[in-house]
């Protein structure tokens, strides 16, 4: 009876021992580290999404506040060189007007100065004038009445007109030695002891010495006369030059004034945007700073936890060798000592278990719907090792364990492969999509560069042909008010002379018509009489006449000078426009000139991101002909590896509960014998 229930148990291949258990313990601690480390890879995994979608947005954040800081650099620099041109041209205006001022000043003082010694001067000639005129007289009317030498009386008052003469600016040296004898020979005459004591002056007593200064003092007289009227022009010109200086003075210091007021209201702009520029360029600046603190904190992080994560994954892939090993060990070196300890019983060579059967069974199952040709040839293997002599058991729960080693392995080799093509599509894509998302913003910068070259060149030939306009306007102005100068100033000397004529007509009958009352008197036949009445109706004709020449002169004039203040005005605009104009002109071509170096740079930056987007391209092409052309889904894969494995663990377990009991009826068997 002992010998029978001991043959129906020993049917199993190997009887169950601590050994065995042991490995069951190893097994699960591998199963359990491996699930633990899946678990970890997964958290990991999410960690390091976070990281890369945190580290993104702060360095999307960064790279606008670095557009945004260049933006307001940009606008900061040129609000501060608008500010140093404005500053310059209000110092360069107010130093322009103090000078006119100066200048007008100056040249105001200078006139009165001149008119000044001019009426002086005047006044001495019309002085020398009278004495010279009453000296010709004098001798004039001594010579009509038949006078050889001039008369004592007369001789007194000419004495003393040439006497004042002497120092006058009109006498030159010939001249005043001439008038000294002169003098002196006259008052010779009136001293009985002429002949005597001064016989050099005999000439002077003649009627000739007589003629001969009549002909000096005309000449002075002349002379004198000729003096005046040409100083008189000289200040009358002087005089007109100097309106007109003060004229484009003025004029000059109201347009600077005008100029200095804006250019004053444009600076203070100017300091407004500067300084809220400034305080959105130091606030874009500490938002920055922040941003970058925040980013270097979050890498800190991020690679601690991965260095951290690299430890714990090697040590969990020591920990799994150390397992493996330890189960490697365990079956090749006690197998025969188990066999002997535990009392394992051999079978026959053609008997199988009814175990191990099912196990065969069952793998074969598992390779048909896994359609795996290794499990089938485990199935095969297992057959075999059945049959094959002592600790048939071992060997199969080897060979199933090893199977559940290699799949293990493909598993973790495929996981490892899945991570990596994972990580790298999403590294790559990201690279793709950040370097597409640069060329775009490139791309559209350009856009806006070409955008505003074609505005500023636009604008550049709009205002030179503005200029050009108004250059030609201005000169259409200036022939036009030369040529309606000419026709008003050609009208008013016509009415001026008709005016004068008319009223030397009226004169002239006035003055005959209106003696002795002659208009009021009949005439008596037979004899001549004035015709008052015609005369009459003459007259009041002519002052009609000179009523319209009057009227006429004085709506020329009027036009002439309405004329020709319109004329200033509109020539005043038009140099404050040209200069606007050429201002706006000078700063748009300096601003096409920045942004066509801008442009350029762009067209640079452009081809070079364009490079590395296409390397990204072709190396996201060799990741995907690596990771995606694949016949079966890694989620497929790891199904049917799970699958696999589960089965071969379902297999372990029926043959070490199977184990257990034919352990349990040998420790029987051998105690009751």
């Amino acid at each position: 009876m002992r010998v029978s229930v001991g043959a129906l148990f020993i049917c199993s291949a190997a009887a169950t021992n601590p050994i065995n258990k042991v490995i069951q313990l190893l097994s699960s601690l591998e199963s359990k580290v491996t699930a633990e480390g899946e678990k970890e890879q997964q958290q990991y995994e999410e960690f390091a999404r976070w990281c890369e979608e945190n580290a993104k947005e702060k360095q999307h954040e960064l790279k606008n506040s670095a557009e945004r800081k260049e933006s307001l650099e940009s606008t900061l620099e040129k609000t501060q060189a608008d500010i140093s041109t404005t500053k310059a041209k209000i110092e360069e205006l107010s130093a322009s007007i103090s000078q006119n001022e100066a200048d007008l000043e100056k040249a105001t003082a200078v006139r009165k100065a001149e008119h000044k010694d001019f009426m002086e001067r005047d006044q001495e000639s019309v002085e020398t004038i009278d004495t010279l005129e009453r000296a010709l007289q004098t001798i004039k009317k001594e010579l009509a009445h038949g006078f050889v030498q001039l008369q004592p009386a007369a001789v007194n008052g000419l004495v003393g007109a040439v006497t004042a003469l002497m120092d006058r600016n009109v006498v030159d040296g010939q001249s005043k030695v001439q008038l000294q004898a002169f003098v002196q020979s006259q008052e010779s005459t009136t001293d009985e002891f002429a002949a005597q004591q001064a016989p050099a002056t005999a000439a002077y007593e003649t009627h000739d010495g007589t003629a001969a200064i009549l002909g000096l003092l005309e000449d002075l007289l002349d002379k004198a006369e000729a003096q005046r009227s040409k100083e008189t022009q000289e200040e009358t010109e002087a005089q007109f030059n100097y309106e007109m200086l003060k004229q484009s003075l003025t004029d000059e210091i109201k347009t600077e004034n005008k100029e200095l007021s804006n250019a004053r209201q444009h600076l203070a702009s100017y300091k407004e945007t500067e300084s809220s520029t400034s305080g959105d360029l130091a606030e874009n600046n500490k938002d920055a700073a922040a941003d970058s603190q925040t980013l270097s904190q979050l890498q800190a992080d991020c690679m601690q936890t991965a260095s951290d994560h690299e430890l714990s994954v090697q040590g969990r892939s020591d920990e799994l060798k150390a397992l493996a090993e330890a189960k490697r060990i365990i079956g090749e070196t006690t197998g025969s000592a188990t066999g002997k300890a535990y009392g394992l019983v051999q079978v026959s060579a053609t008997s199988r278990s009814t175990a191990v059967d099912g196990v065969i069974a069952s793998l074969k199952q598992l390779g048909r719907s896994s359609d795996d040709m290794s499990i089938a040839l485990l199935a095969s293997q297992i057959s075999t090792a059945s049959v094959s002599g002592d600790d048939v058991f071992a060997k199969v729960k080897g060979l199933i364990r090893d199977m559940i080693q290699k799949i293990s392995e493909k598993a973790r080799a495929d996981a490892k492969e899945h991570e990596w093509c994972t990580t790298k599509t999403k590294e790559t894509e990201a690279k793709k999509a950040d370097h597409e998302s640069e060329v775009a913003k490139l791309n559209s910068r350009s856009d806006r560069a070409k955008s505003a070259i074609a505005r500023a060149e636009a604008d550049i030939a709009q205002l030179e042909a503005e200029l050009g306009a108004l250059a030609k306007m201005q000169a259409e102005m200036d022939q036009q008010r030369s040529n309606e100068h000419a026709e008003n100033s050609a009208a008013i000397a016509d009415y001026q002379k008709g005016v004068e004529g008319v009223q030397a007509a009226i004169k002239a009958l006035k003055s005959y018509y209106g003696k002795d009352s002659a208009l009021l008197q009949q005439p008596v036949v037979g004899t001549h009489s004035s015709s008052g009445g015609a005369a009459g109706g003459i007259i009041g004709l002519l002052e009609v006449c000179e009523s319209d020449f009057s009227k006429l002169l004085a709506e020329v004039e009027a036009d002439e000078k309405e004329a020709q203040e319109v004329y200033e005005r509109q020539s005043k605009d038009n140099r404050q426009a040209k200069a606007e104009k050429e201002t706006s002109l000078k700063y748009t071509q300096k601003t096409l000139a920045r942004t066509e170096k801008a442009l350029a740079e762009i067209n640079d930056d452009t081809e070079a991101e364009q490079s590395e987007l296409d390397a990204t391209l072709e190396y996201l092409a060799k990741v995907n002909k690596r990771c995606v052309a694949k016949p079966e889904t890694y989620a497929s894969r790891k199904a049917k590896r799970e699958s696999e494995i589960e089965g071969l663990k379902n297999a372990l377990k029926i043959l070490e509960e199977e184990t257990a009991g034919a352990f349990l009826a040998v420790r029987t068997v051998s105690r009751h014998q």
